[in-house]
């Protein structure tokens, strides 16, 4: 039972949580005693409550799917079909005439589209009626065709001497929307998906009066997930806590340096090439940071990014893989994991005790109600 439990801390499982295979003859094994073992059961019991709850819930609502046998189901164009008439339709309840957006997040949530710079802005239109399209720099068409179906209506090349048609993003932008929407009075940006200096050029040539923020609107069709994107998030998880956690869990031992156990993590890499198979058009490289850091000043800042320092006997070592996602979809995860099999100081046990207690209490209150979703984010889906 020692070593269950030993085990269970270098994972970063809750020892509490290991049952014990000869009941009632190890009560104080590592200091745990009987009623703390059996708060432990209680936990479990509600715990597996809220499961069966959620499995009702996900089979009700054609979301279940055998995580140990994950599949690729990208959205289908039904789903973007569905995605951008719940986009027209905040569209009229924002008082919004066009939406122009830049966002890496809206263009993949609408079209599809994902996996290319955004050094040069490429604008996704959509009207109150009718279908979405690109406006994009020239060099991008090919790219943009090959990942998505929406067309790209108007393009804009950067070139030394003038040459016929915009050449710039702004001015391609202006003349498609006075191509098609001439009377439009309200221009949906997302001000957090442009940069401000964009944001300036296109208020310039569209006119301040008619460019709004879209922030609101965008913001609640992201947060409501429908069946494929909860089904993306799902294939986030498998390869961030299946691939990138294990390999970095596994390359930490004393004496070794934190970019090691972050080099580890791109291991995520190969589960990812699973999932997507045969696909010739998208990367299974992990992007973004693999944070890691170790001892005590570095875990007590948030974003240490495995650096050198060498990790020893006793150490907790954080390990963040918060961006390190799977087709644009990020889940928070963050672990700690002790080396060595000593027991973790008391202060250090109420940490983790009472982050577990936060976290059970979290999802006890996001979890499936008979009468209706509470979570308050509405993460529950709409259509």
């Amino acid at each position: 039972m020692v070593a269950l439990r030993e085990q269970a801390i270098k994972i970063k499982m809750n020892p509490l949580d290991v049952e014990d295979p000869y009941p009632g003859q190890n009560e104080h094994i590592l200091g745990f005693d009987a009623d703390k073992l059996r708060r432990a059961a209680n936990k479990s019991l509600r715990s597996n409550r809220l499961h069966r709850q959620y499995k009702q819930w996900a089979t009700e609502n054609d979301m279940t799917e055998d995580p140990a046998t994950p599949r690729i189901n990208l959205p289908s164009d039904a789903d973007y079909g569905k995605r951008v008439k719940r986009a027209q339709t905040g569209m009229r309840e924002h008082c919004l005439d066009v939406l122009a957006q830049a966002g890496t997040n809206i263009l993949r949530f609408i079209t599809g589209l994902h996996g290319l710079p955004v050094t040069r802005p490429i604008w996704l239109i959509l009207p109150q009626v009718g279908a979405p399209s690109f406006v994009s720099h020239g060099s991008e068409k090919k790219e943009i065709r090959a990942r998505c179906n929406t067309p790209v209506v108007t393009r804009w090349v950067e070139w030394a001497e003038p040459v016929p048609g915009p050449m710039t993003h702004q001015d391609a932008l202006a003349k498609y929307l006075q191509e098609t929407a001439r009377d439009a009075r309200t221009i949906g940006i997302d001000f957090n998906g442009a940069s401000g200096a964009n944001i300036e050029l296109v208020r310039q040539v569209l006119g301040t009066h008619r460019v709004k923020d879209a922030g609101p609107l965008l913001r609640d069709l992201l947060t409501i997930k429908d069946a494929a994107a909860i089904n993306a998030i799902r294939l986030c998880c498998y390869v961030v806590t299946t691939r990138q956690f294990e390999a970095s869990r596994d390359a930490i031992a004393p004496g070794v340096p934190e970019w090691k156990v972050a080099l580890a993590s791109f291991a995520g890499t190969e589960r990812a090439a699973e999932l997507w198979g045969e696909n010739g058009e998208q990367s299974p490289l992990a992007h973004g940071l693999h944070m890691t850091g170790s001892g005590s000043e570095r875990t007590a800042r948030c974003d240490a990014a495995g650096a050198a320092r060498k990790m020893w006997e006793g150490d907790i070592v954080q390990i963040c893989r918060c961006s390190t996602g799977f087709y644009g979809h990020l889940i928070g995860f963050d672990r700690p994991v002790k080396i060595g099999s000593d027991e973790p100081a008391p202060e250090m046990r109420k940490v983790i005790d009472l982050a577990r207690e936060a976290q059970e209490a979290a999802l006890g209150e996001g979890a499936p109600r008979r009468h209706g979703w509470r979570c308050p984010c509405r993460c529950h889906g709409s259509d």
